[in-house]
């Protein structure tokens, strides 16, 4: 139980941590106008469709990674990483091209508002952005998950959003939607930054955790 809760303690703070900042997001969006708190609202809705395909890939790197990390095989535990990093980015891409491609139909979903759809249209390129680079970085969190040290993500997401949080509002007033949105973009960049650096860094440890030992059909070098 204490080595379950010292994964999951720090991992629930990282969802803890992310959905109260979006909050802080919301309420600043809303201070700018009611249609602009409404672009925001559906621009968060398309960030969270486009986001789940990169959690379902992150997830199922978990059970592939354990036996590489069972057998200390760092190469194999970055590798695994590697190819989820590319199949979250090649799936939110998929989402996100035919995002662009059908936005009037889909936006139609959301609201008739004229003026809201303007502004998600405005913003789609960075809601896009924001998309990949959130993809990213939880595919390397999902990796910190696997080799069960997940406190280096608790602090990567305390130091990028907690700026983001205290900024927020300040950017809202002074550049509306467009200076929230790429603040957000801002602090998931450097959390890639900063859980691809954690991850390289805590996965070399593995070799040093132990008896090193070789993967299947892999030779020592």
């Amino acid at each position: 139980m204490i080595r379950l809760a010292g994964v999951g303690l720090p991992l629930a703070g990282t969802v803890l941590i992310k959905f109260a900042v979006l909050g802080v997001l919301a309420v600043a969006a809303a201070r700018i106008d009611p249609v602009n708190a409404a672009a925001h609202s559906i621009s968060v809705s398309l960030v969270g469709l486009m986001f789940a395909a990169a959690v379902a890939v992150g997830q199922a790197t978990i059970p592939l990674l354990a036996p590489h990390v069972k057998a200390k095989d760092v190469r194999g535990v970055r590798a695994g990483v590697r190819a989820g990093v590319m199949t979250a980015l090649g799936a939110v891409l998929l989402i996100g091209g035919a995002l662009a491609v059908l936005r009037v139909p889909v936006l139609s979903l959301f609201t008739h508002d004229l003026a809201a759809r303007e502004q998600v249209w405005v913003l789609l390129p960075l809601v896009l952005l924001v998309v990949v680079t959130d993809a990213l970085q939880a595919v390397f969190g999902f990796g910190l998950v696997a080799i069960r040290d997940t406190v280096p993500s608790l602090l990567a997401f305390a130091v990028c959003y907690g700026l983001l949080a205290l900024a927020a509002v300040p950017l809202a007033a002074r550049g509306g939607l467009t200076a929230l949105w790429l603040a957000l973009l801002a602090a998931n960049t450097l959390l890639v930054v900063g859980q691809a650096a954690f991850f390289h860094l805590r996965s070399g440890r593995l070799r040093r955790s132990g008896r090193p030992s070789t993967a299947p059909g892999r030779t020592p070098a």
